[in-house]
C-alpha cells in the first residue's frame, strides 16, 4: 500500500494544498482501482490527486489521501481543487461536490439530482434519457472495446428456414459450469408458450461432450454444429450445439437474444464478442467484469437476478421485437461512439 500525500491530523492545519493546482478525483478504492487506466491516461495530461471515501487499501499510482471526517467545504478549501472529478454517487461525493459545483464533473453521472451538483457526463443516450439531461460523451473509464463484428452471412443463412416458420433463435452463449441447466430450464418454460430454438454453446471445449450428454436428458431434439458446417438448421431443431470457437462467436450476429454466459453462476465472460454483434444482450447477477460494468451503466443491456427473472425477461424480450431493436441500435451506437470516449472526456477535464 503507497504512502497518503497527508495524514490525517494534517487536515486540521492551515496550509496549502498538497498538490498545487489538481485535478482532485473523487472515488472508493475499489472505484479506483478499476479506473486505474482512465487516471493514468489523466495523470499524463495534468497533475492529479486522488480523494478516497473508504477505508480500504489502495495501491496504484496515482497520489492519494482520505477524505476525513470533518466538513465538505474544509476539505474543499484545504486541496484548493481546479476540478472535482467525481468518479461515484455517495453522500460523501455529494457533499464535496455542492461546495463548488463550477468545479465539479461527473464521470457517468447516473441520476438526474447530479445535474444542480456539476457538469454531468454520461456513458450513452440511454443514460441521458433515463436521467433527463447530462452530456453524452461515451464511457472513459473502459480500457478498450471491441470493434463492431462482420457477420458470417453463411452461418445466419442457416437459420433462415426457423425465421420462415416464425421461430426465434435464443443464444445461450460461453456458458460457464453449472449454467447449461438453467438455459435448458429457462428455454423449456419458453417452448411451452412459445416458439423457438435455443443455440447454446459451451466455453471450455473441455466441457463440451459432457454437457452434450447429459442434455440428452431434456429429451430435445438437438442438432450439433459439427454437422452443420454447409446445410441450414432443419426447421424441427430445437438446440443448436456450437463445440468450436469460431462458430460460437459466429453465432452472435444471428441470434435474436444473447444470454452473456459467465453472468448467471458466475466465470469468465465473452461479453466483448456478444457485444460486438450489437445484438440485444441479457446479463445475469454476476456483474464483475469491467466491460459487463459498462454495458450496464450505459444502460444498453438489460438484466436479470435470478432463474425466475431470467425466464420472464426472456419472454418479455422474445415477445417484443421493437425492444428488442432498440436495444441493438443502442448497442450499436455505444459501440460506434466508444473509442474516442477517453479522450473526449480527457479533452474536457484538462480544458
Amino acid at each position: 500500500m503507497t504512502a497518503p500525500l497527508m495524514p490525517a491530523y494534517r487536515w486540521f492545519w492551515p496550509g496549502r494544498s498538497p498538490l498545487a493546482d489538481a485535478l482532485w478525483v473523487v472515488a472508493t478504492a475499489a472505484a479506483a482501482t478499476e479506473a486505474q487506466g482512465f487516471l493514468d491516461a489523466l495523470k499524463a495530461r495534468a497533475p492529479v490527486g486522488l480523494v478516497l471515501v473508504d477505508e480500504a487499501p489502495y495501491a496504484g499510482t496515482v497520489p492519494w489521501l482520505r477524505m476525513p471526517g470533518i466538513g465538505a467545504s474544509r476539505v474543499v478549501h484545504r486541496l484548493k481543487p481546479r476540478r472535482l472529478v467525481l468518479l461515484e454517487d455517495t453522500l460523501r461525493t455529494r457533499a464535496l461536490a455542492a461546495t463548488c459545483p463550477d468545479r465539479a464533473i461527473w464521470i457517468n453521472g447516473a441520476s438526474a439530482k447530479l445535474q444542480v451538483l456539476g457538469r454531468v457526463l454520461v456513458a450513452s443516450a440511454v443514460q441521458q434519457a433515463r436521467i433527463g439531461g447530462g452530456e453524452v460523451t461515451g464511457d472513459p473509464l473502459i480500457d478498450s472495446v471491441p470493434a463492431p463484428s462482420v457477420p458470417v452471412a453463411d452461418l445466419c443463412a442457416r437459420f433462415d428456414a426457423v425465421r420462415a416458420a416464425g421461430r426465434w433463435v435464443l443464444y445461450f452463449a460461453a456458458t460457464t459450469e453449472g449454467e447449461e441447466p438453467l438455459a435448458y430450464g429457462a428455454f423449456l418454460q419458453l417452448a411451452a408458450t412459445g416458439s423457438g430454438l435455443m443455440a447454446l454453446a459451451p466455453a471450455d471445449p473441455a466441457r463440451h461432450e459432457g454437457v452434450y450428454r447429459d442434455a440428452i436428458k431434456y429429451h430435445l431434439q438437438t442438432t450439433r454444429q459439427q454437422r452443420l458446417l454447409t446445410s441450414e438448421v432443419p426447421p424441427k431443431t430445437r438446440v443448436y450445439y456450437i463445440e468450436d470457437a469460431p462458430a460460437r462467436r459466429a453465432m452472435y450476429d444471428c441470434a435474436d437474444l444473447i444470454v452473456v454466459g459467465g453472468t448467471l453462476r458466475g466465470g469468465a465472460t465473452d461479453v466483448a464478442a456478444a457485444l460486438a454483434a450489437a445484438r440485444p444482450l441479457l446479463i445475469g447477477p454476476h456483474r464483475q467484469d469491467p466491460l459487463v460494468k459498462a454495458v450496464i451503466r450505459a444502460g444498453i443491456a438489460e438484466l436479470c437476478d435470478d432463474e425466475e427473472g431470467l425466464v420472464a425477461q426472456c419472454r418479455r424480450l422474445l415477445a417484443d421485437a421493437a425492444l428488442r431493436a432498440r436495444l441493438a441500435a443502442s448497442a450499436g451506437a455505444w459501440l460506434k461512439a466508444q473509442p474516442a470516449a477517453r479522450s473526449r472526456v480527457l479533452d474536457i477535464l484538462t480544458g
